[in-house]
């Protein structure tokens, strides 16, 4: 899909109605953030807001909210735990991926409203971050590789991954844990693949009970029907992962620790899973 070409002139518009409407006492920052924010939305791009408020409950709150013929795709986020995040004592990766939370968003975001200098106070601890090289060891995880084709691939996805995240933290840069985070892990990859493992992990999916639609599967449907099958793939595999995470509840261990795969290769899966796994990874 094309980029929209008036950008300037839609966002204004969206940004005066959301403050109007959306905007109360105990509101501190609004920020766009996401694509848009990135001048990189497409045309069935969801419009992406962070909204900072002093008594949000729960911490974090995702609500999505209808403009014109648009959603408008808003997180609320508590003012005190955003504040611990950004300050806190690192003690695993976890709290990496909390602070790069973030970071992602200083890095590109722009400013819709802020309350007594409350962005340029708070983050202004984001804007030259650097870990600290003694948290390199966090990211230092190789786990024991499985060995049955389709796990051994998965291990070794998840090991480039890793390298990634050092030439990221190398860098004072975010580190997510989504496969969809990363051009480099983007494959070329066939339409019939993609559109035959969305519906295998679609079907796994509609049997769990979540709150809300996961991002991830959203970010697959999107990237079905922009035809873009490589960030569709990765996408999928992110669902896949979190699905087999649900499956399996493996004992404490860091997301996107490598040695899970050979915890999901020692489970007796169902064959539904099997499959999939297969199809994504061979």
């Amino acid at each position: 899909m094309a980029e929209i070409s008036n950008n300037s002139v839609f966002l204004e518009g969206i940004k005066n109605w959301f403050l109007e409407n959306h905007i109360d006492a105990t509101v501190k920052a609004v920020l766009l953030i996401g694509s848009w924010a990135e001048n990189r939305a497409k045309e069935l791009s969801d419009v992406d807001i962070l909204v900072i408020k002093e008594d949000q409950t729960p911490f974090i709150q995702n609500v999505k909210i209808p403009y014109e013929d648009r959603i408008l795709d808003v997180w609320y986020h508590n003012e005190g735990y955003m504040k611990s995040t950004v300050n806190k004592i690192i003690e695993n990766l976890g709290n990496i991926y909390q602070i790069s939370l973030y970071l992602s968003f200083t890095k590109s975001c722009k400013l819709w409203y802020e309350k007594d200098d409350f962005f340029q106070n708070h983050f202004r601890i984001c804007k030259d971050w650097e870990w600290k090289p003694e948290h390199r060891i966090f990211i230092k995880m190789m786990g024991e590789p499985p060995v049955s084709n389709w796990a051994m691939k998965a291990y070794e996805e998840n090991i480039e991954l890793l390298s990634l995240y050092e030439n990221r933290f190398d860098n004072g840069l975010a580190v997510t844990h989504r496969l969809k985070d990363y051009v480099e892990m983007y494959k070329e990859t066939e339409e019939e693949k993609v559109i035959d493992l969305y519906k295998k992990i679609i079907s796994l999916y509609s049997h769990i009970k979540t709150e809300r639609e996961w991002t991830e599967v959203t970010d697959s449907r999107k990237a079905i029907q922009e035809k873009n099958w490589s960030l569709a793939l990765v996408s999928l595999k992110d669902v896949l992962y979190y699905l087999l995470k649900r499956y399996i509840s493996p004992p404490a261990m860091e997301l996107r620790d490598p040695g899970f795969w050979k915890l999901v290769e020692e489970r007796i899966l169902p064959q539904e899973y099997i499959s999939a796994l297969e199809l994504a990874y061979l």
